[in-house]
């Protein structure tokens, strides 16, 4: 297994889920085979018998979500297409200050933030770790690139993610389909677990490990356990200093520039230290690069391309550190006595256009 190491890349942020709402990339996009309830199965609600047609419960059915029993008030073990839009809309008519009916990056960001987002919820990354995040999935969001999420965009993601629950199409979701679903997702978690592992042995990496790589090699840099990483913490990536442990490398202050560089790169605010807001910026930056087919993992191939491509980088300046080279004098051509030019060299050899040999 290849690793990154910080003086080629930083550290990178979890991305925080959204609360009570699975994930519409990868859910089952078409109904699944209808079942028979096995005669262990009972109903969630008292006295509200499946639908016909229903998909089976599991024998330990799973609690439903938050958002189910909210829409739910009357008890009735179905929520409508409707009734679904117009819960999952709220927080886009929230985020709406200006009520133009579409969200500006800066309308966006204020979900991460209080009070759409509990200020003192254990594990919470930091405001600002939260709003890089945001930013992405804004990205993502406004499929037509025009710098608003229009309401159509976050009402077609609330639409998709409603038809990932309502398997039999009949525009309800009810209980059974809920607690199938959203078993099936465990169970795909699971296996997705199992699929990382194997692509871990393959030398496969994705965002969240390359993260965790990073973070605890940044926590290695970070001696005083500040949260952050200073100038001196970072120049041990330089190496050892000028003596035979640094044979074959170049020379120590050299090396301490060119790890200086890369410091300054990574700490845009400027105030000569590495927080964790810079090196989640830069580390998803880094990222992007280097997942070169874009299909969000990195290859073995992908990361040594670019160790590749930092090393012409680190060659590059180099080459502006080594000092000038004097121009070396040509030598001077013999002067004949009295200043008469000199005679034209004879040449040696057949005359031109004859071949070797021929008189």
């Amino acid at each position: 297994m290849f690793r990154p190491t910080l003086f080629l890349t930083v550290a990178c942020i979890a991305l925080p889920a959204m609360a009570q709402t699975p994930p519409t990339q990868a859910w089952p996009q078409n109904k699944p085979p209808a079942q028979a309830a096995p005669p262990a199965a009972a109903p969630a609600t008292p006295g509200t018998p499946p639908a016909a047609g229903a998909p089976a419960v599991s024998t330990a059915p799973v609690p439903l979500p938050q958002w189910f029993v909210e829409i739910d008030v009357d008890k009735k073990g179905e929520v409508t297409r409707a009734e679904f839009l117009k819960y999952r809309m709220k927080s886009f008519e929230s985020l709406d200050l200006n009520k133009d009916n579409k969200l500006s990056l800066e309308e966006f960001t204020k979900v991460v933030e209080p009070p759409s987002t509990p200020a003192d919820a254990p594990g919470l990354p930091s405001l600002e770790e939260r709003r890089n995040r945001a930013k992405a999935e804004f990205q993502n969001l406004d499929t037509n690139r025009d710098g608003f999420l229009e309401r159509g965009e976050a009402e077609a993601v609330v639409h998709s993610e409603f038809n990932n629950y309502d398997t039999d199409r009949d525009n309800k979701i009810t209980e059974p389909e809920v607690r199938l679903i959203i078993q099936r997702s465990m169970q795909r978690e699971a296996a997705e677990r199992q699929q990382a592992d194997a692509r871990r042995r393959q030398g496969m990496m994705t965002l969240n490990e390359f993260m965790d790589m990073q973070l605890r090699q940044a926590d290695e840099l970070d001696k005083n356990k500040d949260g952050k990483i200073s100038g001196p913490e970072y120049t041990v990536l330089a190496g050892p200093a000028d003596g035979p442990q640094a044979k074959n490398l170049l020379p120590f202050d050299m090396r301490k520039q060119i790890a200086m560089r890369k410091f300054a790169e990574i700490d845009t605010n400027k105030d000569g230290q590495i927080d964790r807001v810079e090196l989640s910026a830069y580390a998803l930056k880094q990222f992007g690069e280097m997942d070169l087919n874009k299909d969000r993992f990195i290859s073995e191939d992908e990361f040594k391309k670019a160790q590749e491509a930092e090393a012409a980088k680190v060659r590059a300046i180099v080459q502006t550190m080594m000092p000038a080279q004097p121009a070396q004098p040509r030598p001077a051509q013999p002067q004949p006595r009295g200043g008469q030019p000199a005679p034209a060299p004879v040449p040696s050899g057949p005359p031109p256009g004859l071949p070797q040999g021929t008189r």
